[in-house]
């Protein structure tokens, strides 16, 4: 039997390779699917035709990306790994628990803080409530557990808000918010960690990427293809840099999440349900803020991502709040944003004007709070 032409051996191999890919994506497709599907046609076109010189400079150069892709994409996994690691080793920890997973460490250093005695990303506290003290048990991932901003977080500045809105008398709202948190962890953070401290009221500082069903502690890719992924977001964001928010720079990943019923009804509705079996037998109220993505003008489908939640939270009986109509309806995006632009994470004039709006809806809820 007459051996395969290299070309054709190249060809068979980047058939098989584009259908890994495919297959790959068979769950959550992303991007990477487009490319195999590229890459199987290039493969299947060169095991088919006739061997011709442009076919073949089509094969080659096809195989050499492919080798770069696989290249770029060991090393990302590599020292992602590695930078992984370092950060669990240094910043939290895995836990039991199947719902929570992991939790940050007691007194270590982030960002512009440290974490106190209960892992919190916010000042000591002690559990037995003070006679006359307002509670509220602060939910949240990375907005809410900002360590850039630890006394400037939106956990911090309601408090003050509430405690102007008292006259005075002391408030405390105990910040369990943790980086990478999905709405599940936050329920089950408010069952393991909040209870203990009697709060008298719940928020959920609630980010469009808290419906992500799998674990996403600090340095965490997304994609089927990591390098593949990091290219293809970088081109995205300068698309979006250059021709504004005709591009997504998200590239639809946040629609995605909101309809996939592994992570709407799985996390975010599953999540609500345990909140609300909290809160009903506590009789706690329940506030929702939706944190938007902050552009100067709306990314497609982010309007209706956020009605989604707010009615889904109204449906649990709690208080929804799309933050980007009663906390920065009239506020130039500008103003909102961190010298590095961060499209997620908002600077403390934002996190001030999202607890005002908290704060304004607990205590239209509950009058009695303000007493």
């Amino acid at each position: 039997m007459k051996p395969p032409s290299p070309a054709r051996a190249i060809a068979l191999a980047l058939a098989l390779a584009g259908v890994a890919i495919v297959v790959v994506n068979r769950v959550d497709p992303d991007e990477s699917r487009g490319l195999g599907v590229l890459v199987a046609a290039v493969g299947a076109l060169g095991l088919v035709r006739r061997e011709a010189t442009a076919l073949a400079r089509a094969i080659e150069v096809t195989a050499v990306a492919v080798l770069v892709l696989v290249g770029g994409e060991l090393a990302v996994r590599r020292e992602n790994g590695r930078a992984q690691a370092a950060y669990a080793e240094r910043t939290m920890h895995f836990v039991d628990d199947p719902l929570l997973r992991y939790e940050l460490r007691p007194g270590v250093a982030c960002g512009a803080g440290t974490t106190n005695a209960r892992g919190m990303i916010d000042v000591p506290r002690a559990e037995p409530k003070p006679a006359g003290t307002l509670r509220v048990a602060c939910l949240g991932d990375s907005v809410g557990g900002d360590c850039s901003l630890p006394e400037d977080n939106a956990c911090a500045a309601l408090e003050r808000v509430l405690r102007e809105a008292r006259g005075g008398r002391p408030v405390e709202v105990l910040n369990f918010s943790v980086p990478g948190y999905s709405t599940l962890q936050e329920a089950r953070a408010l069952e393991r960690k909040a209870l203990p401290f009697s709060p008298d009221a719940v928020v959920v500082l609630y980010v469009v990427n808290d419906p992500y069903p799998d674990l996403a502690i600090s340095h965490h890719l997304p994609g089927h293809l990591k390098f593949e992924h990091l290219i293809w977001s970088g081109l995205r964001l300068a698309g979006y840099r250059l021709f504004g928010p005709v591009i997504d720079p998200l590239g639809g990943m946040l629609t995605a999440l909101h309809e996939a019923p592994r992570s709407w009804d799985g996390v975010v509705v599953a999540g609500f349900d345990r909140i609300r079996a909290v809160a009903e037998a506590r009789d706690l109220p329940v506030a929702v803020a939706v944190f938007p993505i902050f552009t100067p003008a709306p990314l497609p489908g982010t309007a209706a991502i956020y009605a989604k939640v707010v009615a889904e939270a109204d449906r649990h009986g709690f208080v929804g709040l799309d933050l980007s109509r009663v906390a920065y309806a009239d506020e130039p995006v500008a103003g909102l944003l961190k010298p590095s632009r961060d499209l997620i994470h908002p600077n403390a004039r934002a996190h001030r004007l999202a607890a005002e709006a908290i704060a304004r809806a607990l205590l239209a809820k509950r009058p009695e709070l303000a007493r």
